[in-house]
């Protein structure tokens, strides 16, 4: 009989937090799942890690070499048996109710394909330092989208068919996760939506966080903002290079923050128009952070 959720973790190199995070899927209130680890080429001890479970809801996949995230989350999405699909990363936490408040969500809630929730920070010491979220309706994060991810991805639960139907771009190398949320806004009906609760524990590295991403990933996010911005404005080369430099929080001068501003009261319009909605979004957090950001400097 098969499994009512599939947890899809990729591994690599992943040995010091794995354990913990592995314990973190195996104790849940909800009991009814499988969790595939799919081994991407780790060479540190995350095999014997992995294998050192004697747990028969755990199904291991070797990669044999490094083969990248989506192709990694693919292969874990095309094996999963579950009616649900979620997502777990190997250095996260995710907390005991948390399937068990996901899948009552989207049992109670059949409109709904895709549901993430916030997260609370923690260091690689698992000291809490902070909590982050993000807006909770299918229109908020439509509009979320246009800056920024609109779901923290090692949150998500998904039905599995919006997944299987709706595969990782294996063509691209960064933001992979955002590029997939905006392809079911955008060019599907999926429905997405976010819980208000904080359901996993998110680890930051002093190195790498999403507010110190590099480059490439920064530029990747800022092409996904672009796309997403042109569904309902028309960009210039000039504004699409500002929304670049804001992505990658480059400083401008006042007169490019003026016309950032500008840019996002001329989306906030065309978005209520095209959506048919009776107001303006609610304010979009990471473009307000920048601004004040470089206001202060």
């Amino acid at each position: 009989m098969n499994p009512t959720i599939s947890v899809v973790m990729k591994v690599y190199n992943g040995a010091k937090y794995l354990k913990e995070a592995i314990e973190s899927v195996l104790n849940q209130s909800f009991k009814d799942f499988e969790l595939i680890l799919i081994n991407d080429g780790s060479t540190d001890s995350s095999e014997s890690i992995i294998k050192s479970f004697d747990e028969p809801r755990i199904v291991y996949l070797n990669n044999g070499g490094n083969l990248g995230l989506s192709k990694s989350f693919n292969k874990g999405i095309i094996a999963a048996k579950g009616t649900y699909i979620a997502r777990m990363d190997a250095d996260d936490v995710s907390l005991p109710n948390r399937f068990e408040i996901q899948l009552d969500f989207l049992d109670t809630h059949p409109n709904i394909g895709v549901i993430g929730t916030n997260i609370i920070l923690i260091n690689e010491y698992d000291k809490i330092i902070g909590k982050a979220t993000k807006p909770a309706t299918h229109e908020n994060l439509k509009w979320q989208s246009l800056f920024s991810t609109p779901l923290f991805h090692p949150t998500v639960m998904a039905r599995a068919e919006v997944l299987k139907n709706n595969l990782f771009s294996e063509n691209i190398h960064n933001s992979e996760d955002y590029e997939l949320w905006s392809r079911l806004l955008f060019q599907t009906s999926v429905q997405l939506a976010n819980l208000p609760q904080a359901l996993l524990k998110y680890r930051v590295f002093a190195e790498s966080f999403t507010q110190r991403l590099n480059k490439a990933k920064r530029l990747a996010s800022a092409q996904n903002s672009i796309n997403n911005l042109k569904y309902y404005i028309y960009l210039s080369d000039k504004e699409e290079d500002l929304i670049k430099c804001m992505i990658q929080e480059e400083r401008l001068s006042w007169k490019g923050l003026l016309q950032i501003k500008a840019l996002y009261l001329k989306a906030s319009e065309a978005f209520k128009l095209k959506e048919n909605l009776a107001q303006a979004p609610k304010v979009t957090t990471p473009f307000f952070k920048y601004f004040l950001k470089q206001y202060l400097r």
